[in-house]
């Protein structure tokens, strides 16, 4: 019994040790593997070829976030957008890139639902209903050889009852609809010393303020409206 009181301790604080490593591994954040990135060049315009270098752990996969925000008046009870030329750019090593579109009512809109309007080949529909006011459609293994035309599409209620009923029919503070874009893909992996380089071509992005999110480390990209035909060039 001596022998066993001894060693029943040290099971104990092995196992404990044995758990806590886990935990450390699991709840380690992932963004500690990018140290710092930046883009050039730091002032974009639309169609520009952007470049996006940075250090991370040696051979890390490289994880892109791009987010960026529309915000459509409400028309009737109905609110529109289109994207002519949308393209998701192709996973490296086989992984998913995601594309996803949120709907949320802003200044008394309140959102009930959402068509997405995807045209390949053919016409392709997915529709949503909303939740609490906000509707959210995603895809994922976008094809990244073609370029899409999208429709984005809805039905929308006001918090405005009563006696502000009179000024909704004047077609006046019917509120506004924020749809928020959002592209993820693995788009490089960096070499052994932790080096990582790839580019990406906003000829599909309009002008706007983006939010770009690299392991963990944000910035804002302010893609200016394209140039004119006499200057435009691109960055490569």
């Amino acid at each position: 019994m001596k022998h066993v009181f001894q060693r029943k301790p040290l099971f104990i604080i092995v196992l404990f040790c044995a758990v806590a490593g886990i935990l450390g591994i699991l709840t380690a954040p992932a963004s500690a593997s990018v140290k710092c990135w930046e883009i050039s060049p730091v002032c974009p315009s639309t169609g520009d070829v952007i470049s996006i270098s940075g250090k991370a752990a040696g051979n890390e996969i490289i994880e892109i976030s791009i987010l960026h925000e529309e915000m459509v008046p409400v028309s009737g009870n109905n609110y529109k957008y289109q994207i002519n030329k949308l393209k998701v750019p192709k996973s490296i090593s086989g992984g998913e890139n995601l594309f996803t579109v949120n709907a949320t009512g802003e200044d008394g809109a309140v959102v009930r639902d959402m068509n997405v309007r995807v045209k390949k080949f053919k016409w392709i529909s997915r529709h949503v209903d909303a939740r609490n006011g906000n509707a959210t459609i995603s895809q994922s293994n976008v094809p990244s050889w073609m370029s899409y035309f999208v429709k984005i599409d809805g039905e929308v209620a006001s918090k405005k009852e009563g006696s502000e009923k009179n000024k909704e029919k004047n077609n006046s503070n019917k509120g506004q609809v924020k749809l928020t874009f959002e592209t993820s893909y693995e788009a490089a992996q960096a070499n052994p010393d932790g080096n990582f380089c790839f580019k990406y071509d906003t000829d599909s992005l309009p002008a706007g303020d983006y939010i770009i999110n690299i392991g963990g480390i944000e910035k804002k990209l302010t893609l200016n409206p394209e140039k004119e035909k006499g200057s435009k060039h691109k960055n490569r």
